[in-house]
């Protein structure tokens, strides 16, 4: 069937609102074909879309060099998963479960 006629299709149906049997007197194809013209989705072409970093999240991902620096971000990085840890507990306790999961659980199937 020609892009043309497809399109003719579409059209009778979407605007002027013929049915599938009207439709199909009205080109000679069978009913099924036209449903099929109608129910199909356009195929669309759609590039990946590249995210990249900002700026200042660049630079935030850059590691220093300097020593002391590494090794200011290593204490703030340790303290804030000690911090997470102590909030999980504090969670635990108020709610009565445990929140952590349990090393070597296997998916339920």
């Amino acid at each position: 069937m020609e892009q043309k006629t497809k399109l003719e299709i579409l059209y009778d149906r979407s605007v002027n609102g013929l049915s599938y049997r009207a439709l199909a007197e009205k080109y000679g194809i069978s009913c099924t074909h036209i449903h099929r013209t109608v129910m199909s989705k356009p195929k669309k072409r759609k590039k990946p879309k590249v995210i990249k970093p900002k700026p200042s999240e660049e630079a935030a991902l850059a590691l220093p060099d300097d020593p002391k620096l590494l090794k200011e971000e290593l204490r703030l990085a340790r303290l804030k998963i000690e911090l997470q840890d102590l909030i999980i507990d504090i969670s635990s306790k108020e709610l009565g479960i445990d929140l952590r999961k349990k090393r070597g659980t296997k998916r339920s199937k």
